[in-house]
């Protein structure tokens, strides 16, 4: 295969006509996405609807300011000077209105707004109020085709991932490879490595070394619940977060053992269910099982648990409260595994709890174990906006929400073509590292702000939350979008560090690899394939998903 690095400059866009063929995207469509850009995504209002943008680099769709109001004011005279081109102006009534009379005519790059507040004969009162942004590119015309079809694709990174380096260890005894530092989340790496090895040993026709790759799984989902909490710890049964004996140079910061990010054990429990589900063995279903009972006992009567915690005696560490995303989609897949209903209200609360908090404030901040839980608004994602979009299509409710959820996710991480140059402040380690974007592989999706670099994970994500819009509304547009985006993943697949493999980092020069994104990738590429084989009229069956970095 070869791989196609593609130039942030460059403007790509989406759709597949057949493998092997250039993509063009509907005109009308295009010309839609363009338009539809206009309209803002939860604009703030003072006492009404709060500003989450403060931390925001770019805007695909109209922003509104938190700009205050100056005192003799009439009206405010806005204006945006883009890098190229000449500025485009508007009045509105309010400093905070959106900037939706001139957005579409505004093009991609970097722009600064200035707000002048003007009195009732039209002179300037009070100090200009000002700010920078990029305005994202829109959905383009075309993209370049994909290197493999979906599903062959999504097999190829399996097989790669299953056999790499970094999995060995597992076929050949019970601990963790030493050399390979991410073992040092294990909730997250050895078991995104159980799963990946008992989907594999799955398939049909069984690989040659099925057998072999199934008491691989068995030996890393051991490995993870042997180290799990004993029963009177607070987070009993639950695994832990950070390695509690092995990789102490590379846990620094927040990072301790005995402290617990609380969304892990939702996302073991799936994990859990892959290997159940090979090896019908009701070991690993029991223990998933355990970990939805903690999760019972320690739910706050709002609905949803603190963040970040003390596993053994369950006290804070911050005062962040967990959004629970990760937690609704485990007991969906527990439910669907053993038909039982008793955490049917612990999951209704938490869904409720979600609907009283995020949807309100929009504050839909990042919950990952290598950044510590920020205040508000400072470290937002798109990673539980995406499944909260996603529960709703599924179940039919609140569609209108939905679809916000999933026009925020765009407006802020999606890279259809020429990403900003400039990043969010504070970024950490791998934020740093990923920051030059013209090193990027697009169309991308760029995972937080504290890690404004794309990541395989967070296009699955975006991939994945499109076709379930597309199932629920059969707007086309979405399929199209989803295409674009698994496009770039197949044309990563080649790069010499990783033949085959689906890059974590979507740029030149990427970094290591982390075995819960790349299944995440693998499982969005099946829906996809299985999405267009309901399309064509044929069953397809798609690999379940999994929460992603």
């Amino acid at each position: 295969m070869k791989i196609i690095w593609l130039a942030a400059g460059i403007a790509m866009a989406a759709g597949l006509a057949s493998f092997g063929e250039s993509v063009v995207t509907d005109a009308g469509s295009m010309t839609r996405a363009a338009r539809e850009t206009a309209t803002p995504v939860r604009p703030g209002v003072p006492g009404v609807r709060p500003f989450w943008n403060e931390q925001a680099v770019q805007f695909l769709y109209a922003p509104a300011f938190d700009f205050k109001e100056v005192p003799g004011a009439q009206k405010y005279r806005f204006t945006i000077t883009p890098e190229m081109g000449k500025p485009l102006v508007f009045e509105a009534d309010r400093p905070w209105a959106p900037l939706s009379p001139v957005w579409t005519r505004l093009g991609a790059g970097k722009a600064r707004l200035e707000v002048i507040a003007l009195d009732a004969r039209g002179a300037a009162v009070g100090q200009p109020q000002a700010r920078a942004f990029h305005r994202a590119a829109v959905f383009a015309s075309e993209y370049p085709a994909p290197a493999l079809p979906w599903r062959e694709s999504a097999r190829t990174a399996l097989d790669a991932l299953v056999h790499s380096s970094d999995l060995r260890c597992w076929f050949a005894g019970g601990e963790p490879e030493a050399q390979f530092h991410l073992y040092r989340y294990p909730s997250k790496i050895a078991g995104a490595a159980a799963a990946a090895l008992a989907i594999y040993a799955s398939q049909t026709p069984p690989p040659a070394d099925a057998a072999e790759a199934l008491a691989a799984a068995r030996r890393a989902a051991d490995y993870l619940l042997a180290m799990s909490e004993p029963r009177e710890s607070a987070w009993a049964f639950h695994p832990p977060t950070y390695h509690p004996t092995l990789f102490r140079d590379r846990l620094k910061g927040h990072m301790l053992p005995g402290r617990y990010m609380t969304l892990c054990g939702a996302e073991t429990g799936e994990y859990l269910l892959d290997v159940f589900a090979a090896t019908k063995d009701v070991e690993y279903r029991e223990a998933a099982v355990r970990i939805a009972e903690t999760y019972a006992s320690r739910q706050l009567p709002e609905g949803s648990w603190l963040q970040f915690v003390i596993a053994k005696d369950g006290k804070p560490v911050t005062d962040n409260v967990l959004i629970p995303t990760p937690v609704i989609s485990f007991l969906d897949q527990l439910a669907q595994v053993t038909g039982e209903t008793r955490f049917d209200a612990m999951r209704a609360k938490a869904v409720v709890w979600i609907e009283k908090n995020p949807v309100r404030t929009w504050d839909w901040q990042g919950q990952f174990e290598d950044v510590r839980p920020l205040p508000p608004y400072q470290n937002l994602t798109k990673h539980d906006a995406c499944s909260f979009a996603m529960h709703l299509f599924h179940t039919a409710a609140r569609q209108a929400l939905a679809l916000d959820l999933l026009r925020f996710a765009e407006d802020q991480f999606v890279m259809w073509a020429r990403p900003p140059v400039d990043s969010p402040t504070r970024q950490n380690p791998d934020g740093q590292a990923g920051a030059k974007s013209q090193r990027w592989l697009l169309p991308c999706v760029v995972e937080q702000y504290r890690c404004y670099a794309p990541v395989s994970a967070s296009s699955a994500k975006l991939i994945r939350t499109y076709l379930a819009a597309y199932r629920a509304t059969r707007d086309p547009l979405h399929l199209e979008k989803a295409r674009a985006l698994a496009g770039t993943l197949t044309r990563a697949q080649s790069h010499a560090k990783a033949p085959g493999r689906y890059q974590t980092w979507l740029m030149q020069n990427p970094g290591p690899m982390w075995f819960n994104c790349e299944l995440a990738a693998i499982r969005a590429m099946e829906e996809l394939a299985a999405v267009e084989n309901e399309a064509a009229g044929n069953s397809g069956q798609s690999i379940r998903r999994q929460n992603s970095k």
